[in-house]
């Protein structure tokens, strides 16, 4: 009789946790406006296996981050409308064969972070034969795991897949695409690179690229191949003659040990008198002891190829050689829309003088980056510029592409010498040029054929000698940089308005870090269409007229002298922003003065409309030390007793001073006495300050009642702590169930960094309603004012007993919303800004 109670009561129990495991499984629900039904996150919830009472509707599906081992059989069954599936970081290490029934109107599924061995055992030759709808799938894993064998796919596992159109997946150092995958005849892109999925890499297992490794592609219709961060042994110069579709070849961060960057253009060439859209091939390294096979290029084996748009920068690239190359048959130079080259170490003796005069062959290139070349010339030993030129009676022509919009030269050369008058032949249409940190110098000529240029950055060049006229030329003008030029004060004084007078269209003007003390008031007078000005790393007292310039954003003061900002320039900012309510105004890095003479300055700083970055500026107050201009409006009161107790010092006779001296005192030291206290272990090197956020076990500890359980454990946690990375304190997730519950508040009070109060009804009718009030009280000190957080219920009823704790609550941190309706329109985002708010020291 005891046996059979005993097995009853076990019975009960395995049918309690089954139901448990079913029903209460912590899953939220939302509308899937892509595909038009129900999506379901089960993520992070620690569940053992797929859910099986989710709703038929359902067509997005997260199980990501989970404890599941195994698909079985059936999982999704019932799922007939999914269409987008993650099941990545799971342990996954078996698939049942029928795994995936029911999922035939699937698209996409990413299975990634699992621990498949790849073997038929784990994966069953016919597990992927229902999703015959899917056109995307990422299987990417740590193949580490396999160094004692060779790697290989079950090609006969990916071959039912006959829709695929993307594929993402796991190599080994010698794989080899074998047969099977020859069914995928609408494959168009393969990535077996490097991937970052949720913040976790996958690294490229590829070593070898041989005649072999492709070979059972070829019946696909692959487009793009991406071979990012692969540390090769070998490219065979025919490893890509079975894609023969290929239009997008991209290898960045690749390495090559025996070979170089010619092998991987040997290999390209099989694609001569083809149409290829994009050849990036960036951060390339190659541990080949010999530089010329590491670091040289020849057009030669790819000029037949008809390329859109090629990027090869960061590749060592030292020498290319055009020996052989046609100028007037060769595709390479008729297709090319973009070229990038920058980054390298590219020196052009290879190239023949002649070569120039057919730049208009390149009748399609619109975008040129040959930046930041570090070159070293070994025939060229003069390159270093010496002063003195010849003035050239006529501008030297420079005959550029058709089509051209965009050039970037920055870093070409650290020493061009003098600009020369220039004139562009073929340059209507370019809009953006490029040339700083180029070394030049004498600004005292003419560039025209540029009328259309929108862009021009001249920033870290010798403009100290300008012509007032130089942007004469340049009508169109957008944006004009000039960083570090290093300008003449007094030119400018005196010809900067007439300088700068032709750029009627100009938008954005950088003119930083050029040791500027003065500008003319007037100097943006004519620029109606301005949006940003850059003054900032200057040692500017004064600031131009703004009044004029109805569609400023942004004005960038910071890095200057100024002490305080005069009563016209804050009028001035003012009028700004109210022309304009995007209106932002930086002065971070100046040193303001925080004396009595600059009250209205630090009073404008906390009353006007002006948006600011911060508001809180270094200054020296009365006494000499450093503080900021936000420690100071803490102590306002006293900093106005301060200024007014200067003033009757001035009036009072000497004994009188005295004593209204000592009232003073006393009065600051009775109200003030812990701030004081404070104040003075500071000055004997016992530095108190607030302790910060990474010091605490939790981010935010939250205090409600049963009766909104529901949205505090599904909505404000995954808005807080999954989607804001937030780390949450909640009784009934965090809190042993049966323990008391005046010790769990006291303790978790102890352990958050801010405390989140909800006030309704139900809370202040609670037992503990009172002590909890009181232990948030206690948790807020001089140096941790804004700990406590409130969320006030807005039909609550606020009882009058309760002032004690609002009045100690700043009114940044007390909101109020609704709580019924919480779950769709509670301002998450300003709740999130509280908590992660940084308290400065006093």
């Amino acid at each position: 009789m005891v046996e059979g109670i005993a097995f009853q009561n076990w019975v009960f129990i395995l049918i309690m946790l089954q139901t448990t495991h079913s029903e209460h499984i912590d899953c939220r629900q939302r509308a899937d406006l892509r595909y038009n039904g129900t999506a379901i996150d089960c993520s992070h919830t620690g569940i053992l296996r797929v859910p099986d009472k989710l709703p038929v509707n359902t067509t997005t599906l997260d199980l990501t981050f989970n404890n599941i081992t195994i698909l079985y059989n059936n999982n999704f069954l019932h799922l007939v409308n999914l269409r987008y599936l993650d099941v990545s970081f799971n342990p996954i290490h078996t698939l049942q064969s029928s795994s995936f029934n029911g999922l035939s109107s699937l698209l996409i599924l990413e299975f990634n972070g699992h621990v498949l061995d790849y073997s038929e055992t784990s994966m069953p030759v016919n597990v992927f034969k229902p999703l015959q709808s899917l056109t995307n799938l990422s299987m990417r894993s740590d193949v580490s795991r396999f160094p004692l064998r060779q790697f290989d796919l079950p090609d006969r596992v990916f071959g039912s897949l006959t829709n695929l159109r993307h594929l993402n997946i796991d190599t080994g150092s010698k794989t080899v695409f074998k047969s099977g995958f020859s069914n995928l005849t609408e494959l168009r892109y393969l990535v077996i690179g490097d991937t970052l999925v949720h913040g976790t890499s996958f690294a490229c297992g590829l070593g070898t690229l041989t005649n072999e490794t492709l070979k059972g592609l070829l019946k696909t219709q692959i487009t793009y191949l991406q071979l990012n961060s692969c540390n090769l042994q070998i490219f065979h110069r025919d490893s890509l003659q079975y894609l023969t579709n290929l239009t997008d070849f991209i290898m960045q961060s690749t390495s090559l040990m025996k070979g170089g960057l010619q092998d991987v253009f040997q290999a390209l060439s099989v694609y001569r008198d083809k149409t290829m859209s994009t050849v990036s091939i960036t951060n390339f390294e190659s541990d080949s002891n010999d530089i010329g096979t590491a670091s040289s290029i020849s057009v030669k084996t790819v000029y037949r190829i008809c390329v859109s748009h090629i990027d090869l920068s960061s590749s060592s690239i030292i020498y290319i050689d055009f020996e052989g190359v046609p100028p007037f048959n060769c595709p390479l130079m008729k297709c090319m829309k973009s070229i990038k080259l920058r980054h390298n170490k590219i020196t052009l003796g290879s190239l023949h003088k002649i070569w120039f005069l057919f730049v208009r062959l390149f009748s399609n290139l619109e975008t040129i980056d040959i930046s930041l070349q570090r070159k070293f010339s070994v025939d060229d030993p003069t390159s270093v510029h010496r002063p003195g030129h010849t003035h050239l009676p006529i501008g030297i022509p420079v005959l550029l592409p058709p089509k051209i919009k965009s050039i970037n030269v920055a870093g070409i050369s650290a020493h061009t010498g003098p600009l020369f008058d220039i004139y562009f032949l073929n340059g209507n249409k370019l809009q953006s040029i490029n040339v700083s940190y180029s070394g030049f110098s004498d600004f005292n000529h003419t560039i025209i054929g540029l009328k259309n240029l929108e862009i021009l950055d001249f920033s870290h060049n010798d403009m100290s000698t300008t012509s007032e006229t130089f942007f004469d030329t340049f009508p169109k003008l957008k944006q004009l940089r000039l960083n570090c030029v290093q300008f003449d004060s007094n030119f400018l004084s005196q010809h900067g308005k007439r300088l700068f007078s032709p750029l009627k269209n100009l938008e954005s003007l950088d003119l930083s870090d050029n040791g500027l003390v003065f500008l003319p008031y007037d100097i943006f007078s004519s620029f109606v269409t301005l949006e940003v000005v850059n003054l900032a790393f200057n040692n500017l007292i004064t600031i131009p007229d703004l009044t004029s310039l109805d569609k400023l954003d942004f004005i960038d003061l910071s890095h200057n002298s100024f002490t305080t900002l005069e009563n016209k320039y804050r009028l001035m900012f003012d009028i700004t922003a109210e022309n304009n309510n995007e209106f932002h105004l930086s002065l971070w890095g100046n040193t303001f003065s925080c004396i009595c003479e600059s009250t209205g300055f630090l009073i404008w700083l906390q009353e006007t409309s002006v948006k600011l970055d911060g508001g809180n500026y270094s200054c020296m107050d009365f006494t000499g030390k450093m503080s900021y201009t936000k420690v100071l409006q803490t102590q306002w009161k006293a900093f106005q007793r301060h200024c007014v107790s200067g003033f009757w010092l001035n009036m009072a006779m000497g004994g009188a001073s005295v004593v209204v001296v000592t009232l003073i005192t006393t009065f600051v030291f009775i109200k003030n006495k812990m701030k004081l206290k404070l104040i003075l272990l500071r000055m004997i090197g016992q530095n108190i300050y607030p302790k910060k956020r990474n010091e605490f076990l939790y981010d935010a500890y939250i205090i409600y009642t049963d009766s909104i359980y529901s949205w505090v454990c599904n909505e404000l946690r995954t808005e807080l702590e999954t989607n804001r990375k937030i780390k949450l304190n909640i009784r009934d997730r965090d809190h042993l169930p049966g323990g008391s519950h005046a010790d769990d508040i006291l303790e978790a009070v102890r352990d958050s960094w801010k405390i989140i109060l909800i006030l309704t009804e139900d809370f202040l009718k609670s037992d503990l309603a009172y002590f909890t009030m009181c232990n948030c009280l206690s948790a807020m000190t001089l140096t941790t004012p804004q700990r406590l957080i409130i969320v006030i219920d807005h039909q609550m009823t606020i009882p009058t007993n309760i002032d004690f704790v609002l009045e100690a609550v700043s009114q940044r941190n007390i909101i109020t919303a609704d709580i019924e309706t919480a779950n769709t329109c509670f301002n998450y985002s300003r709740l999130a800004d509280i908590i992660v708010y940084e308290e400065t020291a006093q």
